[in-house]
């Protein structure tokens, strides 16, 4: 390895360093992202959980899951407050 890198002109070196380096964030990013969405799929199941074990009913168990969506504003809009 040593050899080949000993060989590289110092402009070819910062083209491998960059072209890797690039594929490294790239690589990182993704595997980020999809734990990230694992870890939050896994928060949400804990959170239902524990409201089950609350006895909380299925009807409030979804109120609050979208509690926090983008979609419970116009969800919690009622007739008369779309008019104003």
């Amino acid at each position: 390895m040593y050899e080949l890198l000993s060989k590289m002109e110092p402009g070819q070196l910062i083209g491998l360093v960059s072209v890797v380096g690039g594929l490294v964030c790239g690589i990182v990013a993704i595997v980020m992202g999809v734990g990230l969405e694992i870890r939050r799929v896994e928060l949400a199941a804990a959170l239902k959980k524990d409201m089950l074990e609350r006895g909380m009913t299925a009807e409030e168990i979804r109120i609050v899951m979208e509690a926090g969506s983008k979609n419970s504003e116009r969800l919690c809009k009622s007739p008369v407050d779309a008019e104003v």
